[in-house]
């Protein structure tokens, strides 16, 4: 894709998510459809949500997070971005409870924890739908097989840390766990919405196909990670987009759609649909 030139960055105002805002604008006008996160696909349902006035403010925020935190424009929608460069941050691939984990349960035991997103699609009993690794565990293997939903949107990709301080998005299929400095985080999911500079083929410009979708991506050199939330619907070309153009990424994954979350330190307490995830990305100051 054809570089742009800077991102146009506006910090970040505390308040509630995505999730959140969904759950307090029950009392104005609000329509969610929510698809299981194992069966969805580019053709499923959106969520459409007409906000009330409460939903834009929120309890006053805990103390406020040394992550670079921004809203991101692009194509014509806002993105909530962090930036962590590694030398700086611990990032860590997390499945405390095999019957999934409610964001808020895990912030209230981990106190350190600055930033958490869902860490990929999971199935419908709450496991990983591919490989997680945690701590250099392997808690659920790669997946190469066939079948339907966005996981399998062929090429999907692997999300890894190694303990020389580097992450990757490798494809699935080329990903070696053996291969570099030694495996100490990863998730699998999908599709990809970038490798090696190339947005994903099934992909298309324009689609009416519009979520909240949130994802992965890291910088050329391997030493910066980006995690990204969408803030208005958005479709997946304008998503990959974004890493692309505005964060200057070549590899980035998609993690999940319309139950996605991005919490920073000083947002307030995660709400009731933030979780239960199948693993969770976090992120503490070194």
């Amino acid at each position: 894709m054809t570089q742009r030139g800077p991102a146009r960055l506006a910090p970040y105002t505390p308040g509630v998510n995505i999730s959140r805002r969904m759950a307090m604008s029950v009392g104005a006008a609000l329509l969610v459809s929510l698809s299981a996160c194992a069966s969805g696909d580019e053709s499923r349902d959106t969520v459409t949500v007409t906000a009330s006035s409460e939903a834009t403010a929120s309890a006053a925020p805990a103390t406020a997070s040394a992550a670079d935190a921004r809203v991101i424009e692009h194509a014509g929608n806002r993105y909530r971005v962090v930036t962590l460069p590694l030398e700086q941050w611990d990032l860590r691939v997390q499945w405390p409870d095999a019957d999934g984990t409610m964001l808020r349960d895990l912030l209230e035991v981990e106190t350190d924890i600055e930033v958490a997103t869902n860490a990929g699609i999971f199935s419908d009993d709450l496991t990983p739908g591919g490989l997680l690794v945690a701590d250099g565990e392997e808690r659920r293997p790669l997946n190469l097989s066939d079948g339907g939903g966005n996981f399998h949107l062929m090429p999907n990709a692997v999300f890894a840390v190694r303990d020389d301080g580097t992450a990757e998005v490798t494809e699935s299929h080329a990903f070696d766990p053996a291969a570099g400095a030694a495996l100490t985080q990863a998730t699998q999911s999908g599709p990809a919405l970038l490798l090696d500079g190339e947005v994903h083929p099934e992909f298309t410009e324009g689609s009416t196909n519009l979520a909240v979708r949130n994802g992965v991506g890291v910088s050329p050199d391997g030493e910066t990670v980006y995690l990204a939330i969408s803030l208005s619907l958005t479709n997946l070309w304008d998503f990959a987009g974004l890493f692309a153009e505005e964060l200057g990424v070549e590899d980035a994954l998609y993690l999940d759609g319309d139950i996605s979350t991005l919490w920073v330190a000083g947002d307030g307490e995660p709400g009731p649909l933030d979780g239960p995830y199948a693993g969770i990305i976090t992120a503490r100051e070194r």
